[in-house]
């Protein structure tokens, strides 16, 4: 009787309002040197999928969920939640900029970001009652985190063409940056739009609290060579990044939360202006021809860490392509 096929419509509905004040400061101590200072709040709404006032109602009656249900059946099922905020933060920036010459730039910048209402999990019990019969429902929908979190890291950064070297040497140049990251404080949410497991309640149990954010590396470096004279133009870009989390949730069993391992990448570019309108060119991607490597995590605690296993490797294969510009 319960499980009739009805349709039962249901309205959210959810208004905010946000004051994001910004404030940038620049001090010139000299010629060469200068500092700066910003403060501003953001926000970023959360994903449309995951605000749908919608349950998709099925009973569940296997042994489990029978003893959950004191000896009646019910149901698990994700649902979404219509009154998610947006997750805020405030960010504080301060760089120390040093033009040692025309050409020459070292820069050192530091960045602290507190967040606010993050994404994660929560579960709850509601009734449902249709055609004369009521059941329980544990179900599992996003909600904003009362947790605070933090991104904290320092940037340097080195620019120079060494336009005093001699003759041709003087298109020289070299661009190269690291860049340090810290995340902390708040439990990810493992939900998916469109998994139907994790309506099925097939979740890892692994603490998402101890993981750092996603896509963010602890350290990046990045290397840029370049040869920049008349109609010449050659280039090579290294770039190198620390393990990062790749996602909270992987899609298959035990649907723990998967890393990408340490990996960098060596590309190239070569230009030629034949006249100021056409150009030719040579890029080549992948150089070195890097293995992307993913492990999975299968426990985290504070006492042990967490521990990883290998998952999978892919080869990217090296890429060569021939540029022909012709600018109008």
């Amino acid at each position: 009787a319960f499980a009739n096929g009805a349709i039962e419509e249901r309205t959210g509905e959810l208004t905010y309002d946000y004051f994001l004040p910004s404030v940038n400061l620049r001090a010139e101590l000299s010629d060469q040197l200068q500092l700066r200072f910003a403060w501003y709040n953001g926000i970023a709404p959360p994903e449309f999928g995951l605000t749908r006032n919608f349950a998709n109602i099925s009973l569940a009656a296997n042994q489990e969920d029978i003893e959950a249900g004191n000896g009646r059946p019910i149901f698990r099922t994700t649902v979404g939640n219509p009154f998610l905020r947006p997750i805020e933060s405030n960010n504080f920036d301060f760089s120390v900029e040093w033009y040692f010459s025309r050409v020459g730039q070292l820069t050192g910048a530091f960045f602290y970001k507190r967040l606010h209402n993050v994404l994660t999990n929560g579960v709850e019990r509601r009734s449902f009652t249709n055609n004369g019969a009521t059941f329980e429902g544990i179900l599992t929908t996003p909600v904003n985190s009362e947790e605070t979190g933090s991104i904290r890291g320092f940037e340097l950064a080195y620019q120079q063409v060494y336009d005093f070297l001699p003759g041709f040497l003087s298109g020289l140049g070299l661009n190269a940056t690291y860049t340090f990251v810290d995340s902390s404080g708040v439990s990810q949410s493992t939900l998916s739009e469109t998994d139907p497991d994790v309506s099925a309640g097939n979740q890892s149990n692994v603490d998402t609290s101890l993981l750092p954010l996603q896509g963010l590396s602890r350290h990046t470096i990045n290397l840029t060579p370049f040869y920049e004279r008349g109609p010449l133009s050659i280039r090579f870009a290294y770039s190198w990044r620390s393990r990062f989390l790749l996602t909270i949730r992987d899609v298959i069993v035990p649907f723990a939360p998967i890393y990408n391992e340490s990996t960098g990448q060596l590309d190239a570019s070569i230009f030629y202006s034949i006249t100021p309108h056409i150009r030719i060119g040579f890029q080549a991607v992948n150089l070195l021809n890097e293995i992307t490597r993913t492990s999975q995590v299968i426990d985290a605690s504070e006492s042990d860490g967490v521990l990883r296993a290998p998952r999978s490797w892919f080869m990217n294969d090296r890429r060569f392509t021939g540029i022909l510009r012709v600018t109008f």
